[in-house]
């Protein structure tokens, strides 16, 4: 299958496009973030798309550098993971725009993976050090903040200082201006040893919430 024809354009916007554009490039970027994936892996999470585009796009991104393939598993390089903001501008344009009647695709963890650590990401500080697991919507994820980064994959977290369970609805409502983090949080499953470590976990999920829902 023969690729987009490119724009051929020097503005920054048509270069990005010209690599980003495809149909389909975003989303399987998108599943990406939420961690390693197999190709049956990543169309499950796009049931829309047929076989040979995904094909297609997997070898674009995999020639662009945004993606690798080991075996038969595709990972996000450090070019790719540095989309994750794009993405996250997306979502915050596109949150408070009408969904489809009927949607063609249910809602996946890998949306909100990709939503929740580019909010987390805009929010941290250089000093922030923050290791916690997230149960989100009943499935796992490892949360690492250091040096004004964010690491969030899905998978449970060993020894984890923090562990915190809530729902995307939860996340919703606080970026609706409806709730705040500290209310579901004691409403909901959290353990801790240290409750410093909670407090910052708290402390910068709310901030996170407010980027998200446009407060910040």
């Amino acid at each position: 299958m023969s690729r987009a024809k490119p724009y051929s354009m020097s503005c920054p916007i048509s270069l990005s496009l010209d690599l980003l554009g495809n149909r389909w490039g975003l989303h399987i970027l998108r599943e990406l973030h939420a961690g390693p994936a197999s190709f049956g892996q990543i169309k499950t999470g796009l049931p829309g798309i047929a076989s040979n585009i995904l094909s297609a796009r997997l070898v674009e991104l995999c020639d662009a550098g945004l993606i690798r393939k080991s075996e038969r598993i595709y990972t996000l390089t450090d070019k790719g993971l540095s989309t994750r903001a794009i993405l996250f501008e997306l979502a915050r344009f596109g949150r408070v725009l009408p969904v489809p009647m009927a949607p063609s695709d249910p809602e996946g963890i890998a949306h909100h993976a990709v939503i929740l650590a580019g909010a987390i990401e805009r929010a941290a500080g250089p000093l922030d050090d923050i290791r916690a697991q997230i149960d989100l919507n009943g499935t796992p994820f490892s949360l690492t903040v250091a040096g004004g980064r964010a690491a969030l994959q899905t998978g449970e977290m060993p020894l984890a200082p923090v562990r915190l369970a809530f729902d995307w609805s939860d996340v919703e409502a606080v970026a609706n201006g409806d709730l705040r983090v500290a209310a579901f949080a004691a409403e909901r499953e959290i353990t801790a040893e240290d409750p410093l470590k909670v407090a910052a976990l708290l402390d910068l999920l709310q901030k996170a919430l407010d980027i998200y829902g446009g407060f910040k």
